[in-house]
C-alpha cells in the first residue's frame, strides 16, 4: 500500500479562485482521484469560498489569510499552532480536515454521522479550592486572594484559643478538586498554579534551612530565588530540589510516570531507588517510571507541558486514554470505552481549555476515528 498523497493548502486556494496552472490543476484532479474523504475536503472548501471568503477583489491569492478566515468560519479561534504545522509545506489532510473543520461538518451538503452525541453541556473547570488546616478544620476557597485572609483569619483564632508554643512548621494542604484549578502565593513568594485534582501542602512560614512542599498532581512553579534555603518539592515518588527557577511536576497517582519539565534555572530529581539526583538544564525534562525507578532526560518544547496553566492543551501525537484522562479531570467526567483498543489512537492539535466539552471533543472525533457519548456525567468513545 503507498502513502496517502498529500497537497499543499496554497494549491487549493489558488484552484478555488481560479489562479492555478495547468500542472496544479493536475495535481489536484489527482489527489481528488485518490478517495472520498479528499473529495469531502475540497467540497466544503469550495462551499466555503463561494459564501465566506472576502479577499478575491484582491485578484492575489492570499493563502494565509484565506485560511485564517476559513479557521474563524469554522469556529477554531486558535489557529497559530496549527498554522505553523500546515502553511509552508505539504499538510496532512487528514489533520487538517478534523482540526481545522470541525464545525463545518454540520453545515455540509453531504450528511455525516453525529461525532458527539450530549444530552447537556459540560462547562470547563474553574477556580475552586479546598483549604484544609493541620487542625483538620476545611473551609472552600473560590479565588486566590480568599486564600491569604483566611489563613490570616484562622491564624489569630488559633492563637486566641491556645498558650503560645514554641514555633514550627505546621503544614496545610490545598485541595484542587476534579473540574477546578488554583492560584497561590506561599510564603516566600514562590507563585503555584495547581492543576485539577491536585493537592499541595504547605507551612504558614518556612523555618529551617529548606522550603519544602508536598505536591500529588500537577502543578507550575516560579520559585524565588533564596540560595540558603533550597526549595524542595516533595512527591509520593520523589523529589524536586532547586533553588529559584521556573517548573512543571506531573505527580497524578494513576500515571505510570512522574515528570518534571524545566522552564528557566536548574533543578535536581531524585526519584525513589535512584543513587543519585539527575540535574536537569533549562528545555530538559525528567520522566521518572514508577515500576522501574528508573529515569530519562530529553530535551523537550516546555509549552507543551506548561500551557495548560495558560488556558489551553498543546497535544503532540499524544495517546488518546492520555488525553481523556485529562478531560476527565478538568471536566469532572468520567470515561468509558465501548472499544479498549481506540486508548492507542494518537492525536495532534491545539485544544482551548476553557471551551465545553463538547467542542473538544469534536475536533479529537474528526482525526481519530471515534466518536463520543456524553449522558450525564460519562463520556462513552466508540470507534
Amino acid at each position: 500500500m503507498t502513502d496517502r498523497m498529500h497537497i499543499n493548502w496554497d494549491i487549493i486556494v489558488r484552484r478555488l479562485l481560479h489562479e492555478s496552472s495547468e500542472e496544479e490543476n493536475q495535481l489536484v484532479e489527482k489527489w481528488l482521484a485518490e478517495d472520498e474523504a479528499n473529495r469531502e475536503y475540497y467540497r466544503k472548501a469550495k462551499h466555503y469560498f463561494d459564501v465566506y471568503y472576502t479577499g478575491e477583489e484582491s485578484r492575489k491569492v492570499d493563502s494565509e489569510g484565506a485560511w485564517a478566515e476559513f479557521v474563524i468560519y469554522t469556529d477554531k479561534s486558535s489557529r497559530k499552532f496549527l498554522w505553523k504545522k500546515v502553511i509552508g509545506y505539504a499538510a496532512a489532510v487528514l489533520i487538517l480536515f478534523g482540526v481545522g473543520f470541525t464545525y463545518w461538518m454540520s453545515d455540509s451538503r453531504v450528511k455525516q454521522p453525529e461525532a458527539v452525541a450530549v444530552n447537556k453541556p459540560l462547562k470547563p473547570g474553574t477556580m475552586k479550592a479546598f483549604l484544609v488546616f493541620n487542625s483538620g478544620e476545611q473551609i472552600a476557597l473560590t479565588d486566590s486572594s480568599v486564600l491569604e485572609r483566611v489563613v490570616e483569619e484562622y491564624k489569630q483564632k488559633m492563637v486566641t484559643s491556645r498558650d503560645m508554643q514554641q514555633e514550627k512548621e505546621e503544614y496545610n494542604t490545598l485541595v484542587i478538586p476534579r473540574g477546578g484549578e488554583y492560584n497561590l502565593v506561599l510564603a516566600d513568594g514562590t507563585s503555584v498554579k495547581l492543576n485539577s485534582d491536585s493537592k499541595l501542602s504547605f507551612p504558614e512560614r518556612f523555618i529551617g534551612k529548606e522550603r519544602r512542599v508536598r505536591l500529588e498532581g500537577e502543578a507550575l512553579f516560579q520559585v524565588v530565588k533564596d540560595t540558603g534555603h533550597p526549595f524542595i518539592v516533595e512527591t509520593e515518588n520523589g523529589e524536586v530540589e532547586v533553588l529559584g527557577t521556573v517548573f512543571n511536576v506531573n505527580a497524578y497517582p494513576d500515571e505510570e510516570f512522574v515528570q518534571t519539565t524545566l522552564v528557566e534555572g536548574k533543578v535536581a530529581f531524585q526519584g525513589t531507588g535512584m543513587p543519585d539526583a539527575l540535574v536537569i538544564t533549562p528545555g530538559e525534562q525528567v520522566t521518572y517510571d514508577k515500576e522501574t525507578r528508573e529515569a530519562d532526560v530529553v530535551k523537550v518544547d516546555t509549552e507543551i507541558y506548561t500551557a495548560w496553566a495558560e488556558g489551553k492543551w498543546i497535544i503532540e501525537g499524544e495517546r488518546l486514554e492520555n488525553i481523556m484522562k485529562q478531560l476527565a479531570r478538568w471536566y469532572d467526567v468520567k470515561v468509558f470505552y465501548q472499544n479498549p483498543q481506540v486508548k492507542d489512537l494518537v492525536f495532534t492539535g491545539d485544544l482551548e481549555k476553557y471551551n465545553n466539552c463538547e467542542v473538544i471533543l469534536n475536533i479529537i472525533s474528526m482525526t481519530t476515528n471515534v466518536v463520543f457519548e456524553v449522558k450525564d456525567n460519562t463520556i462513552t468513545v466508540k470507534m
